[in-house]
């Protein structure tokens, strides 16, 4: 008996490992695509407009895997260093043989569509996270709340958690007094603050009583449970606001968290590197497809801003010297262009690499 037992242990948690395994997997697959699709867009919008593309890439410095296509002469390549990508066109460097000469050239293109390349790879992940977030709530449904004395989600480490209840526990009654809906269910658990009481809930076709003080929080009794939620679908006009509002949205809050960050007058915002977004989007792989959709929208939404920044190096910083020469109707000196790009992407690559660093080590 107690071997069989063991081996049914040791079962459980090799699936478990599996599962994990896999999920990690999904995850940095699932980013790679993200940064695949922001150099799609540069890459298509360049061949759109005559441009000369000589590489794709996804990752930095020595190929690990590379193909190049005897139709085309482009090389596509995965790079060693996965911390973004790039699309390599003819003329992006200016001093390269044949830039200022050969019309496939991107120093040869009229300045509006050396912009919409540009541009083309932040807008496609902003046009991404808006997809994703109308596919969600038009097929799969937003989350909403349902007045039902059951247990949405549980808070990690407060009351309910320590007492073993869990989500999708429907709470029959408290201290005797039946139970139907969850607004009642926290109207008596706010007038028992510090007071234990006993609840009967309803788990797997059983009932088990359940012990539990709740938390005394200003006069309240908090046990840290929210309530159980339902899948809506909104009809697509509704969907399309919907992921508008939501995109707009966390691009202001992103914005804002961003000047206050630089202001100083928000010092809990710091910036995230690949290792803990690929932390994030495992936890909330674990909790669900649908959350780690939102995650993966609220990601490519960050790219989408992150890449916009006027910052040399950036698409940002590009399409500010593309505004410089609009206005002032001569081009940025091309030496100037080319070692404050260069000097700038080393200086991104290093920033990264010492939060990656830190986030491995220190967790």
């Amino acid at each position: 008996m107690a071997f069989s037992s063991g081996r049914a242990l040791d079962i459980r948690s090799a699936r478990d490992y599996n599962v994990a395994a896999m999920n990690w997997i999904i995850v940095i697959f699932c980013l790679g695509v993200l940064i695949a699709l922001h150099e799609g867009g540069h890459y298509l919008l360049a061949r759109m407009v005559g441009m000369k593309v000589l590489r794709y890439s996804i990752g930095f410095f020595k190929p690990v895997f590379s193909h190049t296509s005897a139709r085309t002469g482009i090389s596509y390549q995965i790079g060693s260093v996965p911390l973004g990508g790039f699309v390599e066109v003819k003329g992006m460097n200016p001093f390269e043989e044949g830039a200022l000469e050969d019309p496939d050239s991107y120093q040869m293109k009229p300045v509006w569509q050396r912009a919409l390349v540009i541009v083309a790879g932040p807008l496609a992940n902003l046009l991404l996270a808006w997809f994703i977030l109308f596919a969600v709530v038009a097929f799969a449904g937003l989350p909403t709340e349902v007045n039902e004395a059951g247990i949405g989600q549980v808070e990690k480490g407060g009351p309910a958690d320590r007492a073993g209840l869990r989500k999708g526990d429907r709470v029959v009654s408290l201290n005797g007094t039946p139970l139907r809906t969850f607004d009642a269910l926290a109207a008596l658990l706010h007038e028992n603050p510090d007071r234990r009481v006993q609840l009967l809930i309803s788990r797997d076709g059983r009932r088990l009583p359940v012990e539990v003080t709740p938390q005394n929080v200003d006069g309240i009794g908090l046990i840290g449970i929210y309530p159980p939620t339902e899948l809506v679908s909104l009809p697509p006009l509704q969907a399309a606001v919907f992921a508008t509002d939501r995109c707009i949205g966390v691009l202001g809050d992103t914005l804002s968290a961003l000047g206050g960050m630089i202001a100083g007058t928000q010092k809990d915002v710091k910036p995230v590197g690949p290792p803990g977004i690929v932390k994030m989007g495992k936890t909330h792989l674990d909790s669900g497809p649908i959350d780690f959709l939102a995650f993966m929208a609220y990601i490519s939404l960050m790219l989408f801003l992150f890449n916009l920044l006027p910052i040399p190096a950036l698409d940002g910083g590009r399409t500010v010297f593309l505004l410089y020469e609009v206005v002032s109707g001569r081009r940025v000196n091309r030496k100037v262009d080319a070692v404050v790009n260069y000097v700038f992407f080393f200086l991104l690559m290093g920033l990264i690499a010492v939060i990656s660093i830190k986030e491995l080590v220190f967790g």
